[in-house]
């Protein structure tokens, strides 16, 4: 209606659901400099999303300024679940490290904006090993309590063992987002700069830059594939 158009759009339910996520968009004077490294950050989060995430997709990727953020990428899950396995796990903590990493190989500093990235990442890390013993170690810290005590009393070293556990996680899923961004350098750059030059990216233009560079998305491959093959022929 506010449009004057007869017809609602598929841009129009994009702009929906980040309006509800996070608000109107702002009209906000962002700084050159700050809209190029949010540029990346961003390009970090929908690259590793696209590319490493065992369940989700890439619905749309944006740098219009919110109440609450300077960019979003937004994922969309291929199919169902009601849980998760330590490859989703893993695969949530990359994404969230994602934009860290991409600033850090860009510009070689951060901005405060990777802060509810790394306290996402760090609570999941620690909730991984702490609480359903997904560590090297495969130590579990937080056993049964009763009330608000835990009747089981962890000694140094296991706390210091699960701890190490937590910063393995951390380091080694920040290497291989580091690792992914340094070899797919070119693309890396690509969606950056239609990110500054459009504002936004929508999923159809997403997929259609991956396949520019010949990255099919594996997890559509597997889902085209017939359960059996011979009753299929």
């Amino acid at each position: 209606t506010r449009n004057k158009r007869d017809a609602v759009t598929l841009k129009d339910l994009s702009e929906a659901i980040e309006r509800i996520e996070l608000g109107m968009k702002q009209k906000l004077t962002v700084n050159p400099k700050e809209r190029e490294m949010t540029a990346y950050h961003e390009t970090g989060h929908l690259m590793v999303t696209y590319l490493l995430h065992p369940r989700d997709d890439v619905f749309k990727a944006s740098i219009i300024p919110r109440r609450s953020s300077l960019g979003v990428v937004h994922p969309t899950p291929m199919e169902e679940w009601h849980g998760k396995d330590r490859e989703t796990l893993l695969a949530d903590i990359k994404i969230c490290l994602a934009g860290y990493v991409a600033e850090k190989l860009k510009f070689n500093t951060t901005t405060t904006g990777v802060t509810s990235d790394f306290q996402y990442a760090m609570n999941l890390a620690h909730f991984m090993v702490w609480r359903i013993g997904m560590g090297a170690s495969g130590l579990v810290g937080d056993y049964l309590t009763i009330g608000d005590k835990n009747p089981f009393v962890l000694s140094e070293e296991t706390k210091q063992r699960l701890n190490q556990d937590v910063d393995k996680i951390i380091k080694d899923c920040m290497s291989e987002v580091e690792g992914l961004l340094k070899k797919e350098n070119v693309l890396f750059d690509r969606f950056a700069h239609e990110l500054i030059t459009k504002d936004e990216l929508d999923y159809d233009e997403i997929e259609a830059i991956f396949a520019e560079y010949g990255k099919v998305n594996p997890r559509h491959f597997q889902q085209s594939k017939p359960e059996n093959p011979t009753a299929a022929s």
